[in-house]
């Protein structure tokens, strides 16, 4: 949006009276003065009473409605609610006369008209004013992806995060062949893992572990659809080596090895195959980029941005072929032990009277 431009409405004085065209063309002035200076309210009572002398004027509904503007964006007060809206009124009004009576608008006029609007109503906290605006503009432009995100964040700033929810789940409906749909949605799902940043926490403690397992199996499978789609599309791989962090930190087990239960050394195992994942996501980004791996030269001249700046392998590949097969035994033993668990127990016999 352009910064304000006060101006004086020379040409629309031209048919005035010449006492009355003086005395408008100076209140269009002092108020200009005032505007500069911040005094927004006594700018607007020199544009009104010069708009009581000039009522078919353009530019001083211009130069009265950014007064106004500026008033609503600087309320933040909510015991000036009421002021801040009878101000958003009046910005509103005053642009669009200022739009409708220009000889011939142009693109960027209509732009500027509309980025106003759009201020004006969300400094004003108008939830359903805006959500009517890109509703509308939606019904016009179906087409258009990015309006589904916009839609979906201006629910969630009207504290419907229902709607917003439906909104990125209908992006992928409605385009399910694009990349940024599923990212989008991976995103929206991954918010919840996020720890609180007074915490100084790696995950949100008030998520259970199963929670926080199952959101991030959500993300990554989300993210899995968006590069099957584009193999080579970045973001996805960044945010899935985030999701397997998390899921990583909500394997829980006894860091008493000797006395672990079998489902606490496969949560082990799983989270050192999560932290490779992690890792392995990573790597695929560098290689997107076509970044080789630093050297220790490298790093130390500084020239990190031209090569791979990141940490070896969790594990190597003898460990990693290791854990798999551990992990096949100790799976394998749970399955023993929960088929024997289902087992019925055996039944007694029953000993006999005999025949008499």
């Amino acid at each position: 949006m352009r910064s304000f431009v006060i101006g004086v409405a020379v040409g629309a004085l031209l048919g005035l009276p010449g006492c009355t065209k003086i005395q408008s063309r100076d209140l269009i002035r002092e108020g200009n003065a005032d505007y500069r200076d911040g005094r927004y309210r006594e700018a607007i009572e020199k544009y009104t009473e010069a708009i009581s002398l000039e009522p078919d004027g353009v530019t001083v509904y211009w130069n009265r409605a950014c007064a106004a503007e500026s008033i609503v964006l600087k309320s933040k007060d909510p015991e000036a609610l009421k002021g801040r809206k009878d101000y958003a009124d009046m910005a509103l009004s005053d642009f669009k006369t200022w739009h409708d009576r220009l000889p011939e608008p142009t693109p960027e006029d209509s732009e500027q008209y509309h980025n106003h609007r759009l201020a004006i109503l969300d400094a004003d906290e108008r939830c359903d004013e805006l959500l009517t605006h890109w509703l509308d503009k939606h019904n016009k432009n179906p087409n258009e992806e990015g309006l589904y995100s916009t839609i979906a964040r201006q629910y969630d700033k009207c504290n419907r995060t229902k709607e917003a929810d439906e909104w990125f789940e209908k992006r992928i409906t409605d385009f399910p062949d694009s990349v940024r749909a599923y990212h989008s949605l991976a995103i929206r799902r991954f918010e919840p893992l996020f720890p609180d940043p007074e915490s100084g926490g790696l995950f949100n403690s008030n998520l259970s572990d199963q929670e926080r397992l199952d959101i991030a199996n959500g993300v990554i499978g989300l993210l899995d659809k968006a590069n099957q789609i584009d193999p080579k599309f970045r973001d996805a791989y960044i945010w899935r080596s985030m999701a397997y962090s998390q899921r990583a930190l909500a394997r829980r087990y006894s860091d008493d090895v000797e006395n672990q239960t079998l489902e606490e050394n496969l949560n082990r195992l799983l989270a050192r195959e999560d932290t490779m994942l992690a890792w392995r996501q990573q790597k695929a980004v560098c290689d997107i980029d076509q970044l080789p791996e630093c050297t220790e030269e490298q790093l130390k001249a500084g020239e990190a941005g031209s090569c791979c700046m990141m940490p070896p392998p969790p594990l190597t590949t003898e460990e990693v072929a290791a854990d798999a097969e551990l992990k096949r035994e100790i799976e394998q033993q749970i399955r023993d032990a929960e088929g024997d668990a289902n087992q019925p127990p055996p039944s007694k016999k029953k000993k006999g009277k005999g025949k008499r």
